[in-house]
């Protein structure tokens, strides 16, 4: 990927890409936040590209 592709356009496609493999892997966002200990809303938020 090139370096000069914006920041919230680099953010948002490795988020689609994470929800990509999740979805692969046949686990919920629940599952991957129990697993990681996180909140769901950490995932939630990271797979719609709005935390870096």
């Amino acid at each position: 990927m090139p370096s000069n592709v914006n920041p919230t356009v680099r953010r948002r496609r490795l988020g689609q890409e994470l929800r990509r493999l999740r979805e692969l892997k046949g686990m919920t966002a629940e599952e991957v936040a129990e697993r990681l200990l996180v909140s769901q809303s950490k995932i939630s938020r990271l797979e719609n590209g709005r935390r870096s």
